[in-house]
């Protein structure tokens, strides 16, 4: 007998154009024997979880409301390291649910669902959509409105949280009833519009508004819906993988094999080379904390002649010695300035295609300092020809908040703000 779960999947792909960053979202699916299981993979397109759910037939396949630096390895905040619990960001998701499943109680929901869309509009939340959850309800599904600049992920996530439960307490207030757990949770996962919903058979949907406009009873007659049947017994071997794991560390423990470690881990935020608005980068050097300065100044004075670069200015920390210059080069001119200084992030540059400048504090995965800002030491003065070359005016505007007396430069290009990135070092 063909399983109708993986019948469907075989035929439908899931609906995952209204999820925005698909790559940093966690999935997680309800298997046969009623165990849930987190897919150990970066969900790219339809087509990659389509092969999950064929080859698992889940009876329930779900995606975090919130998305994350590596979401595959997810857990809960105060059992997993640090680095499975790098927050991004987070949308707002308002689930309407009627008990008991009935047409009665939908339509209701369906009339709060049409209020909430109206206040959503009216309070400059943008519905990225609308669906049909498959059995109680609606989903509504807001673009994230803040801006997080906080380097800790932890403080990011309860940001999030505290702008969620304003928002739960604007909209409870309009006497709209919303599942607040649901909304305010930054850890949630909610159905994945395109698969099936094992309570009723009915597929979780995306409606539009004019749709959404119409009775329940209309709604019902284009919605598709799987026969589901009695449940199947779970074919041997679907589930191999979640054992594994388990066996293995057991084992370790069983023969006095040492675990090991648990990693420590440390944050922080560092500005990027590149120059937005441009395909051009700025040099950012970097050399160990144990640098004589005298020795990096005349390294990267012999560059700043070979290379025609501007003013440099030169940082240190506990961390190491570092300088930035503002003039732009295209990545080829850049990757020879970084090689001929010696500098130790030339590798960086080769792999990433650009390089990062610590400017945030180092602190631990419990919040505890480990090096402060760099700090300022000199600026290597270039001349006035130099100086009159092209730098990069989001750098300037972002050096200028923290050097009143920043040099004047003629001539820049480059718009927006620099960019800015929190990171997560293992140690």
């Amino acid at each position: 007998m063909t399983d109708p779960y993986r019948f469907f999947y075989q035929h439908h792909l899931p609906d995952l154009s209204a999820i925005i960053d698909l790559p940093h979202r966690h999935f997680r699916i309800l298997l046969p024997r009623g165990t849930f299981l987190k897919l150990q993979d970066r969900i790219r397109s339809e087509e990659v979880l389509r092969h999950w759910l064929v080859r698992y037939r889940p009876s329930d396949v779900y995606y975090s409301t919130s998305c994350w630096l590596v979401p595959e390895n997810l857990g809960r905040r105060e059992r997993t390291p640090l680095s499975d619990n790098i927050f991004l960001s987070s949308d707002i998701v308002f689930d309407i649910d009627r008990s008991p499943f009935s047409t009665a109680n939908l339509e209701l929901a369906r009339q709060d669902t049409l209020r909430l869309v109206t206040f959503c509009d009216e309070n400059q939340l943008t519905v990225k959509y609308i669906a049909f959850s498959g059995c109680k309800g609606f989903h509504v599904v807001c673009a994230d409105t803040l801006r997080y600049g906080d380097p800790s992920p932890f403080v990011r996530e309860d940001q999030a949280k505290a702008a969620h439960r304003e928002i739960i307490s604007r909209v409870l207030s309009e006497g709209i009833a919303i599942d607040t757990k649901i909304t305010a949770d930054t850890r949630r996962i909610i159905r994945v519009p395109g698969t099936i919903n094992s309570r009723t058979g009915y597929v979780c949907t995306v409606l539009s508004r004019d749709q959404l406009k119409e009775p329940v009873s209309a709604i019902l007659k284009y919605i598709p819906r799987v026969n589901a049947g009695t449940p199947l017994i779970p074919v041997r071997g679907d589930d191999g993988p979640l054992r594994g794991p388990r066996s293995i560390s057991w084992l370790c423990h069983r023969f006095g094999v040492r675990s090991k470690p648990a990693p420590r881990f440390s944050y922080s935020t560092f500005l990027v080379s590149s120059v937005p608005g441009t395909p051009l980068q700025v040099p950012l050097f970097l050399y160990p904390p144990h640098s004589r300065i005298g020795k990096v100044e005349s390294l990267l004075v012999a560059v700043q002649e070979q290379f025609g670069l501007s003013d440099i200015y030169l940082f240190r920390s506990e961390t190491g010695i570092s300088a930035i210059c503002l003039r732009t080069f295209p990545l080829r001119r850049l990757e020879k300035i970084i090689r001929a200084s010696g500098s130790t992030n030339y590798g960086t540059l080769v792999k990433y295609k650009q390089l990062f400048f610590r400017v945030g504090e180092v602190r631990d995965e419990n919040h505890q300092l480990i090096a402060g800002q760099p700090a300022f030491i000199k600026i290597l003065p270039a001349t006035e020809e130099k100086n009159a070359r092209f730098i990069s005016r989001p750098h300037y505007q972002f050096m200028k908040d923290f050097f009143p007396e920043l040099g004047n430069y003629p001539r820049m290009h480059g718009e927006g703000c620099v960019i800015l990135t929190h990171t997560v070092n293992e140690e």
